[in-house]
């Protein structure tokens, strides 16, 4: 019986042996080798970035101070390794700082929550290299991975650090700043009431009962650090997956695209009949109104088109490329499904756009309206691809395509947005779901001052108030329009 082979052990620059290969290195072998020397520095800024979120975050809205520890962990990454602020990552670098300032910007937490996942989706493709979908998948898995695989990592970290004397020296420097710091701090305080109030607004309270969620915060968030840190200086290995082989003949891959493309048509021919022969004749063959009508299909749409890529990437892998026909063929078809793909995608749009002018604006509406949207978007990209037969930007495209549509939809302020267009409405039909308005978050709150008296007192939003390590455009506005209700009748 032959033994399994093991990665072999690890060596570290500066060692004369070889170290003994750490549980993480048996678990992640070759997919992941670990060869990186400790960096006490990188160690001692993630934890600096972890100190600030304790001091800043708890306590407090999201605001200001979520962003300056958004800022203060990316700067920590960039800073890691100068091959890190290539063009490219740094554009990478830019365009999640745009998504973290939505918790500046806007109080809806969805909207920030979700761009600050994207930020993180965006991170993380880019600095293991998304080239590949492959690699898309293997970012989006990447950074509680790195938690575990940077363990050895912090470990050498922590074990190389400089001599007890140099030590000695840091925290005396630091022991007397803190004593000065409080002693002249103190006095100022108790001789300035403006003073006091800025100390106040950004000395922590450290009593019990949150030194606890600020140990908390610490902890997390200088992981956080650590592995957005060693997956930029250290990514996983490109496996390369092998290339699909391609079919014998063209009819192979033809005809079950042919009959996908055809679906498409006569689908498309269908909404063609129902756009010319309007509700009457959807009623008189069908029996149900035109709402019903476009609500019944839009979960269908999404579900078609999303199916729709995987026919075009199965197809472009497994297609002959060896002929200028070949190609010409695989363009032809991809192009025309794609074009068809696109139609659906409007039809699913228009569709929601119908339902909305019924029914009222929701978060999921509009929420869904934009990933149908994506989904367009990514189809043009395709088409892009197919006319040049490379897709190599391809996968890195369409995470900055969803990037950005996330982008785009905190730019578009929602709450603001769904506010405006149901009073619209309300205007028109009197309707109006006063429930679900005053469930809306404070950027909403200069629309619902617009509502007669009487409306209004049911669709109220909560302005706060906030010092400005909290400050929040979107809070602020709502504070300015000094809209005070109390409660709601049936």
């Amino acid at each position: 019986m032959s033994t399994p082979a093991h990665p072999p052990l690890p060596s570290y620059p500066g060692s004369a042996v070889q170290a003994a290969p750490s549980l993480m290195d048996w678990l992640f072998g070759a997919l992941w080798p670990d060869r990186l020397p400790g960096r006490p520095r990188l160690l001692a800024a993630a934890l600096g970035a972890g100190a600030l979120a304790a001091v800043v975050v708890p306590d407090r809205s999201p605001g200001l101070g979520l962003f300056v520890v958004f800022v203060a962990v990316a700067a920590v990454v960039a800073s890691a390794d100068e091959r890190l602020r290539s063009p490219g990552r740094l554009a990478a670098l830019v365009l999640c700082l745009l998504l973290g300032s939505v918790v500046v910007l806007r109080d809806a937490e969805w909207v920030a929550a979700l761009c600050v996942l994207a930020a993180v989706g965006m991170a993380a493709a880019a600095l293991v290299g998304a080239h590949t979908f492959t690699r898309v998948a293997v970012a989006a898995v990447a950074v509680p991975t790195a938690c575990l695989r940077s363990l050895p990592w912090i470990g050498r970290s922590v074990a190389a650090r400089r001599s007890a004397t140099s030590s000695w020296a840091v925290a005396r420097t630091l022991l007397l700043s803190i004593v000065l710091a409080s002693i002249f701090g103190g006095l100022f305080a108790s001789a300035d009431a403006v003073f006091s109030s800025w100390a106040d607004a950004v000395v922590p309270d450290l009593t019990l009962d949150t030194l606890g969620a600020r140990l908390f915060l610490l902890v997390p968030v200088t992981g956080a650090t650590l592995a957005f840190t060693y997956l930029g200086i250290n990514p996983p290995a490109d496996v390369s997956l092998p290339e699909p082989k391609p079919v014998a003949r063209t009819f192979e891959w033809m005809l079950p695209v042919g009959i996908v493309i055809g679906l498409f048509a006569v689908f498309v021919a269908a909404q063609l009949t129902v756009m010319f022969g309007g509700h009457a004749y959807l009623a008189r063959t069908t029996g149900i109104t035109y709402a019903e009508y476009v609500h019944q299909g839009f979960a269908q749409l999404c579900a078609a088109t999303v199916l729709t890529l995987g026919v075009v990437g199965a197809a472009a892998a497994k297609a002959r490329r060896a002929t200028p026909r070949d190609r010409l063929t695989l363009r032809l078809a991809l192009g025309v499904l794609c074009a068809l793909a696109l139609v659906v995608v409007a039809s699913a749009l228009y569709r929601m756009h119908v339902y909305e002018e019924a029914y009222g604006f929701t978060r999921l509406r509009l929420l869904v309206s934009v990933f149908e949207g994506w989904l367009g978007l990514v189809f043009l990209l395709v088409l892009v691809a197919g006319v040049r037969m490379r897709a190599a930007w391809l996968p890195m495209a369409t995470v900055v395509a969803a990037a950005l549509a996330l982008l785009g939809l905190a730019w578009l302020n929602p709450d603001a947005y769904i506010a405006s267009h149901n009073i619209a409405r309300f205007h028109e039909t009197g309707k109006l779901d006063t429930t679900y308005l005053a469930g809306l978050s404070a950027d909403a709150v200069p629309q619902l001052a617009g509502l007669p008296g009487d409306v209004a007192a049911c669709a109220r939003g909560d302005a706060g108030e906030d010092d400005w390590l909290a400050w929040n455009l979107g809070r602020s506005r709502a504070a300015q329009v000094h809209l005070r209700v109390t409660g709601c009748g049936d």
